[in-house]
């Protein structure tokens, strides 16, 4: 990607316009366009019409910036709003949580690996589990079942999004291409894939639970 002239001297951006919001956003959309080998700092300040130093204080590296965006998507999942309803199940809550996370990966598909993939003990990551494992406790789960309702659905949301991802944004292809492949990566697929891992989910638990009863 040609970074625009105009960023040599000074900044031509309003003084106090930008921050680090904007920056994850704009990033966002230079990964959607020119993918993720052309988000450099001097393209990305170019972008923002910028100099290079006013963009380190924002963001103080190009890690910095990759946490940047993970804060910015996970924002747009909405979490709080997804998982706050008071006479959800956790079927209820993971159904529509994992529907955003499908909605953020139609909306931002190229970005949307940079946090399916995303290491989950790493910050921001960590504490955005940490909250939909919280409110998966407040259905009434345990910590130990939360975990495995989350690690187990998330593996497959996770797998069938990214897969579904690189299908859009490789040239030459489409989802909606009526292929056989391409019905197997629709997104009525993945939601009736949601629907049975969770119902399988809940078959197993509700059987150890009549195990442990019974023992």
């Amino acid at each position: 990607m040609a970074p625009r002239q105009a960023t040599r001297a000074r900044d031509s951006r309003p003084r106090g316009s930008l921050d680090r919001r904007t920056v994850a956003a704009t990033a966002i959309e230079v990964i959607e366009e020119h993918g993720i080998d052309s988000l450099t700092m001097r393209a990305l300040a170019s972008e923002l019409d910028c100099g290079t130093m006013t963009l380190y204080s924002h963001v103080r590296n190009r890690d910095d910036l990759i946490v940047a965006i993970l804060e910015r998507l996970i924002e747009e999942l909405d979490v709080v709003a997804n998982t706050s309803h008071p006479d959800d199940g956790w079927r209820d809550v993971l159904t529509r949580l994992f529907g955003a996370y499908r909605e953020l990966g139609e909306r931002h598909p190229r970005a949307f690996e940079l946090l399916a993939l995303a290491p989950y003990d790493a910050e921001p990551v960590a504490s955005h589990l940490e909250g939909v494992l919280a409110s998966l406790v407040r259905t009434g789960l345990s910590p130990d079942d939360a975990r495995t309702v989350l690690a187990i659905s998330d593996a497959f949301a996770t797998g069938f999004l990214v897969v579904r991802a690189r299908s859009t944004t490789r040239p030459g292809t489409a989802t909606g291409a009526s292929t056989p492949l391409g019905d197997l990566r629709s997104v009525g697929m993945y939601d009736r894939g949601i629907e049975a891992v969770l119902a399988g989910i809940e078959g197993t638990l509700t059987g150890a639970a009549t195990d442990h009863r019974s023992a």
